[in-house]
């Protein structure tokens, strides 16, 4: 039985077309020297098709040969040979390591039944393949016919504290499968079929175990800490979203700290599939917030969330306006805040600001800015905040829920300003909010970090009075902002979800542990948070096998690229010697 692999590698042989159109083209201009043309004077022209028509000689048939050996290297052509008696099947293990498959049933958890099942597949006289399925596919253990090292790896495998997508990680498999013809794909995972969302002749293909039965689980699906910028940590409140996932009604009790300080304990009575919201307030202090659950359920991953209340330092304000100290927005928002200061210079005096955050109003700072800046209503030209004009009206129309200036914000939808900046976003800022403004679409608010410097740019700014209605979205934005900016921001931990990508500066954090784990100089709080991954009451289960398994006369497949490779080269090689010999001859 003979196949390919790579069928897009015959578009490689449009290179025969061009070899033979150049050796037309070099016999073309081919130049002969003779000793006198008395006697080619004799000789009867040739027709022109005569004179064209390819006569191949040995070099030709060297090249021609060598570029067939190379294209039939791309098509990765297979020969499947030998009988049953050959060996076992390939085997392609997917085994779903997701949040869900730590939950456990009366024989072990998820992961442990499913390891069981996948060891009891694995052949010793066959080639075994191990790809985990968690947030994104891992393949664990490539090719091989070592059993006992795929068993070895079976056994120490864990699952990983996020929510999973099975579905690339079946994609993979079944693609490597159609690559190794007569490959077996079995996946075990707590997910029915559906949740796959792959075409079912993709599914069809594949023996698929479901296993757990259990919807015992209460879990923390949401906390989330509000702290006032610049307040004291007696102002942070938390809000602790508590879900029950299972059919049966559930008593647990919730308790809450703030580092190794007691803040909250509490029994709660929860309906079976319903929630409660817990508020907390009056928190002890500063520091990381902890909540869990004495559940005693299925799943304990989602038992434990982390939060953070910082210190809440007080505003110490440079700002860069021509704006008197009496008239300034930004030095009425400095003192509304407990122990807030400003200090308000002229642009032309303005010198360094040291470790201070500066405010830059109406003006654009020399590049580069201070290591802590935020320009407000910059004027039209280039610089740290490009700017292309100013429009009237403009209204935020979307923005990036997940950067930290919006942390304590549900949405902006509401704000608009009277006059507006149009800022133009310079390579590597983050743009937190979009603006429009009539025909027009442009960046209200950017955000960049470089070397531990953080940087902002807003397109309008406060007015007077701060306490006005209309202003209300802009002065929290604002806010958000300063705090993102405060000098004591970039040393506070991370507070992310399992699996999902953060900004920590330049870099990029994902953190597949619910815990606090420290990332270089940052603390990174980690909690899984997802109430699809808690939900571990999956619909269906059971068993599918698949309807294209091999029968006993599969027969093992063997690549033939590398010898299509190996002859091409010598080829190309013999080639050359003729070439050289002819030279010198």
């Amino acid at each position: 039985m003979l196949g390919v692999a790579n069928p897009l590698g015959a578009a490689a042989l449009v290179a025969v077309a061009a070899l033979i159109a150049l050796h037309l083209w070099d016999r073309r201009r081919r130049v002969v020297p003779v000793s006198t043309l008395f006697l080619w004077r004799r000789i009867p022209a040739a027709p022109l098709e005569r004179r064209r028509r390819l006569r191949p000689d040995a070099l030709f048939a060297l090249q021609l040969a060598a570029m067939l050996a190379l294209v039939a290297g791309l098509l990765r052509p297979w020969i499947a040979t030998g009988d049953a008696a050959a060996g076992a099947p390939s085997l392609l293990i997917v085994l779903d390591v997701s949040a869900s498959m730590q939950a456990r049933e009366p024989g072990g958890t998820r992961l442990d039944l499913a390891r069981e099942r996948a060891a009891a597949l694995v052949r010793d006289d066959g080639e075994t393949m191990l790809v985990e399925a968690a947030d994104r596919p891992r393949v664990t253990v490539r090719w091989t016919r070592d059993a006992a090292l795929v068993r070895r790896r079976l056994e120490t495998l864990e699952a990983l504290d996020v929510a999973g997508d099975l579905a690339p990680a079946v994609a993979l498999a079944v693609g490597e499968a159609r690559a190794r013809p007569g490959t077996r794909v079995a996946v075990f995972t707590d997910l029915p079929p559906a949740a796959t969302g792959l075409p079912a002749d993709d599914l069809a293909a594949v023996d698929y175990i479901q296993l757990g039965r259990t919807d015992d689980n209460v879990a923390v699906s949401r906390l989330r800490v509000d702290a006032p910028p610049f307040a004291t940590p007696a102002g942070a409140t938390a809000t602790v979203v508590v879900r029950n996932h299972g059919g049966a009604p559930r008593r647990v009790v919730l308790d809450a700290r703030v580092g190794d300080r007691p803040w909250a304990h509490q029994e709660l009575s929860l309906p079976a599939h319903d929630a409660t919201t817990v508020e907390l307030s009056d928190p002890p202090g500063a520091g990381v917030v902890t909540v869990t659950l004495d559940a005693h359920d299925a799943l304990a991953v989602d038992d434990t969330a982390f939060g953070w209340i910082g210190a809440g330092t007080a505003a110490d304000l440079v700002v860069v306006s021509e704006t008197p100290a009496r008239e300034n927005p930004w030095v009425a928002l400095a003192h509304a805040m407990p122990g807030g200061r400003a200090e308000v210079v002229a642009p032309a005096a303005f010198a360094a600001a040291d470790d201070r955050l500066v405010v830059f109003d109406g003006v654009v700072p020399l590049d580069p800015p201070p290591a802590r800046a935020l320009i407000v209503s910059p004027p039209v030209g280039r610089g740290v905040c490009p700017v292309e004009a100013v429009v009237d009206d403009a209204a935020v129309i979307d923005w990036d829920g997940a950067h930290p200036i919006l942390g304590a914000q549900s949405g902006l939808e509401a704000l608009a300003v009277p006059r507006a900046s149009v800022l133009a976003a310079p390579t590597g800022a983050d743009v937190v909010a979009l603006a429009a403004a009539r025909d027009r679409t442009f960046p209200f608010l950017l955000a960049r970090e470089r070397d531990g410097a953080r940087v902002a740019c807003l397109a309008s700014g406060l007015t007077m009075p701060l306490a006005a209605t209309d202003q209300l979205p802009l002065l929290l934005l604002t806010l958000g902002t300063l705090a993102w900016l405060d000098p004591h921001a970039a040393a506070a931990p991370l507070v992310v979800r399992t699996g999902v990508p953060a900004r920590d500066g330049a870099a990029t954090v994902v953190a597949d542990r619910v815990g606090a784990e420290p990332r270089g100089a940052r603390l990174v709080l980690a909690s899984l948070e997802n109430d699809d991954e808690s939900a571990i009451g999956r619909d269906g289960g059971g068993e599918w096998p698949g309807a294209v398994i091999p029968a006993a006369t599969h027969r093992p497949a063997h690549e033939l690229a590398w010898w299509c490779w190996l002859a091409g080269i010598g080829l190309l090689a013999s080639e050359w010697l003729l070439w050289r010999r002819r030279r010198l001859a």
